[in-house]
């Protein structure tokens, strides 16, 4: 099936369930063609960018911020998505070309590549003096599953994730997407029994995707249900790293790094990690980021880069 704007649906079943629902299949695309990931690092990145999505949308100002990380151990290393209130997304994974031996499961082994000995972590950033941070263990490196441990351990809300993302024979993107479903306060037991005895139709969302839009999926899903969808948003891919960006990461090396690298290589280029964009810096750049240089310190969450000698 074609696919047309990538979608998030927030929406109401009555006054029990809250739900969020999304097709980001263009999305991952676009990110796999970025990083020219593997299958495996496809399916996880789709995943991972599902679940942050439906997390996002739940963000109340413009300002908001979200990041979520998940490192179970596994090769693929750290799995990062970036995003915001405006659904303004980033992502990466450490090795994108990952590959690893099939599972005992059918398909691909995506708790190989993830591992399981880890943690999810959620860092909010809602304009207060700190961060809101949660941080609980992987349950299954499938990752739907580790998001529903979150919501359940870190936030105490009982919730139903689903994420996938289904591939051509090519290895492009077919469908990509997810649904999570939260109980909300004063949920009637009928409510949450007639969920549970859907689980199954629930649980392929991400499949239905692949031969109808969203809507059908929806009513098909929660058919006989009183379903109000009450917002649809569009997610999109911004990466909002910049030169100058880097500069300040620079800076964070001190005066003697920065002159190893003016000295022995001339200059350096920086690759972000979220949309490989190339960012040079020649001997006198990093002589007057050096002469600003302080005392080193952490660069802000969000800005990823590798400097590499020019």
């Amino acid at each position: 099936m074609k696919k047309d704007n990538d979608i998030l649906l927030q929406g109401l079943i009555g006054e029990d369930m809250a739900v969020y629902a999304c097709d980001i299949s263009r999305l991952v695309e676009e990110i796999r063609q970025t990083h020219d990931a593997s299958p495996i690092a496809t399916i996880i990145l789709g995943r991972a960018l599902a679940a942050a999505v439906m997390m996002c949308a739940t963000l109340k100002n413009d300002t908001d911020r979200l990041t979520l990380m998940i490192n179970g151990g596994g090769p693929v290393g750290n799995i990062i998505v970036v995003g915001n209130a405006e659904l303004e997304m980033k992502a990466y994974v450490g090795d994108p070309g990952v590959d690893v031996p099939p599972g005992d499961k059918p398909g691909f082994n995506i708790a190989g590549a993830v591992g399981t000995d880890g943690f999810v972590t959620v860092s909010k950033d809602l304009g207060l003096r700190e961060p809101y941070v949660g941080r609980t263990p992987l349950v299954s490196g499938e990752i739907g599953e580790d998001i529903a441990a979150y919501y359940l351990q870190s936030e105490q809300q009982p919730s139903v994730v689903f994420v996938n993302t289904w591939l051509e024979t090519d290895m492009s993107v077919i469908n990509a997407g997810g649904i999570t479903i939260k109980p909300m306060p004063g949920c009637s037991e009928e409510m949450l029994t007639e969920i549970e005895n859907r689980i199954g139709e629930i649980s392929n969302f991400p499949m239905y995707l692949m031969s109808e839009d969203i809507d059908k999926v929806m009513d098909r899903i929660f058919a006989g249900m009183d379903l109000t969808i009450l917002e649809r948003r569009q997610p999109r891919l911004v990466c909002d790293c910049s030169k100058e960006r880097f500069a300040g990461v620079l800076a964070t090396l001190g005066p003697e790094e920065l002159t190893k690298m003016i000295e022995e290589d001339g200059g350096t280029e920086i690759v972000c990690s979220f949309c490989n964009k190339k960012y040079n810096f020649d001997a006198g750049e990093l002589e007057e980021i050096r002469s600003h240089a302080s005392a080193p310190e952490q660069p802000s969450a969000g800005t990823e880069g590798e400097p590499n000698g020019g």
